[in-house]
């Protein structure tokens, strides 16, 4: 069922017509067709804030045409020192004096020509085979080669979905590096489960061309698998590659991780002895079962935080997933579905919102299984005023729920807006939406804070809880005097939450403290507001959010913006 936030449609240039526009703009305006194109490519990437409409693989594959402009100079230098070699064949007199002078190196002219129009076409055609021929492309080989049985591998169609779906549902982007739950993708992809280690590269070199100094920075990932191979991805600065290490960190922790060239590398990559091997991979599963039984424990814990409620009416706070599993597979034997319900002690804040409660409805194998998600009402015991839901299929049901014991919210791209309407629940329409709901929503626990004060340049990015109680002590009735806590999505600096402070500076309000909650999307704003008599109320609401501790929005008002 999909959600009506995303079927709006939007207008951008579709491949190939795109390739078509950037080769007639280059035509008709040589160099100066670069920002023109940098233009398009800006706005048809602004016009699919889901990620491109033809999957994230394909439109890596059909960039590779880039390639023929390495082609083209190769062919066009290769061209050159032919016709210049063939030139001078018919002078004589410069035929000797060339001979004279390059001696050994004359007769390397045709033979280099040669060879750089062979790399041309070599070029030419790895290009225009992974833009026009995906299912031969060096992406598609990476994927098969990851696979248990690459012979048997599904159509390069179904290959590019499973990378996609999984970096649409849980990727996170570092530069052009996708990291989702199961793959990587990179300049090749790679295999989560297959990691065993991963390097971080990063060299800085200078070089004099006359009085002029270049300098060339490396940034790259390293990844090695369990056969071996390495797949390398080039990144643009530092801060890319430390998020990347970061990122797949916590994706494979139980791999390797260190520097290129190190002992650790070369150990992994360099040893064929079969017992050195057997005792690497011997001590990647030790690591992995004790992350694994470390995650099953800290799931239980959290689960114990929550109340179950079973299909008879009784409940339970002694929640496993042998339970939930047992509920999931219960419809498969009465051949009834089987209603449930989760209910957290702290409300669940993620993807822009808190929820205080999952239903769930399971079908068994057969059906779908409906799961709802309500929206916190911002009050302890009071309903919800919005809910999220979507059916789905037994596997994803699981990952859902695993995901709620843990305190994680699933993406709601495919997932229906949903709202109270008496004791039933009704579709919101995109008219009555306005972009965000009517209870402000937390902020977000892993996304970072930036504060942003008012007379001051700039912003600071991780400030400390004592910066954010001086600034709030020390504003006054003066204009420019406020604060700004502020949090972006890294992935999406479009959707922020921010929490902001100023002194009334007139009106029956004069000299209270005008606390604020916005919260903005590509899709619209929100901004709620409480006058606060106290610069301590403030500084609390302001600690609650800085720390995470559920911000009580009861008292808060929808502004109109």
């Amino acid at each position: 069922m999909e959600s009506q936030e995303t079927s709006k449609k939007h207008f951008y240039l579709k491949w190939p017509w795109n390739v078509v526009v950037y080769i007639v703009l280059v035509v008709l305006l040589r160099i100066f067709a670069i920002p023109a194109i940098l233009a398009i490519i800006w706005w048809n990437k602004k016009q699919q804030p889901d990620g491109p409409e033809e999957g994230y693989c394909l439109q890596r594959t059909r960039g590779r045409l880039i390639g023929l402009i390495w082609a083209a100079l190769f062919l066009a230098g290769g061209g050159l020192a032919i016709w210049f070699f063939v030139a001078v064949q018919t002078m004589p007199y410069e035929v000797e004096k060339l001979k004279e002078e390059l001696h050994f190196g004359y007769y390397l002219i045709p033979v280099g020509g040669a060879a750089a129009i062979l790399i041309g076409i070599y070029l030419a055609y790895r290009s225009l085979q992974d833009a026009l021929v995906p299912e031969k492309s060096a992406l598609a080989q990476s994927i098969r080669n990851q696979l248990d049985y690459p012979d048997e591998a599904p159509p390069v169609k179904e290959l590019f979905a499973m990378v996609d779906q999984d970096l649409k549902q849980d990727g996170q982007w570092c530069g052009k590096m996708g990291i989702g739950k199961e793959w990587v993708l990179g300049d090749e992809v790679s295999s989560i489960p297959r990691i065993r280690g991963v390097f971080s590269r990063e060299e800085h070199r200078t070089r004099r061309a006359g009085k002029r100094t270049q300098a060339v920075h490396i940034y790259e990932v390293w990844i090695v698998d369990d056969r071996q191979q390495r797949q390398v991805t080039s990144l643009k600065s530092k801060q890319e590659l430390e998020e990347a290490m970061d990122c797949l960190q916590r994706r494979a922790p139980a791999a390797v991780f260190g520097v290129y060239d190190s002992k650790a590398y070369k150990d992994l990559v360099y040893t064929k002895d079969d017992m050195q091997q057997y005792a690497q991979e011997h001590a990647y599963q030790q690591r992995k079962a004790r992350q694994d039984e470390q995650a099953r424990r800290e799931q239980e814990r959290l689960a114990q935080n929550q109340v179950l409620t079973l299909p008879d009416g009784s409940v339970t706070s002694r929640i496993t997933w042998d339970t939930i599993h047992q509920l999931l597979l219960q419809p498969a034997q009465t051949g009834k579905a089987v209603p449930f319900q989760l209910v957290p002690g702290v409300p669940i804040q993620g993807q822009g919102h808190t929820f205080s409660r999952l239903v769930g409805l399971a079908g068994g194998v057969a059906k779908p299984t409906r799961i709802l998600m309500e929206e916190y009402s911002g009050t302890p015991g009071v309903p919800g005023q919005y809910a999220w839901t979507r059916d789905m299929s037994t596997g994803e049901t699981e990952e859902v729920l695993r995901g709620w014991l843990r305190g994680e919210i699933p993406s709601l791209r495919d997932w229906t807006h949903m709202e109270r309407a008496g004791r039933t629940w009704q579709r919101v329409l995109e008219q009555q939406k306005g972009g965000t709901s009517s209870i402000p929503p937390q902020p977000h626990p892993d996304w970072p804070w930036c504060m942003t004060v008012g007379g001051e340049p700039g912003s600071i990015s991780d400030p400390s809880w004592r910066q954010v109680e001086t600034v709030l002590r020390g504003l006054n009735q003066e204009a420019d005097s406020y604060l700004i806590l502020e949090q972006k999505d890294p992935q999406n600096p479009a959707t922020c939450w921010f929490i902001q402070c100023a002194v009334a500076l007139q009106g029956p309000d004069q000299g209270s403290y005008s606390v604020e909650i916005g919260f903005a999307t590509p899709g619209g704003s929100s901004l709620w507001e409480w006058m606060m008599p106290d610069v301590q109320d403030a500084i609390r609401y302001f600690s609650d959010a800085y720390y995470h501790r559920g911000l009580d929005v009861s008292r808060f008002q929808k502004m109109g913006i």
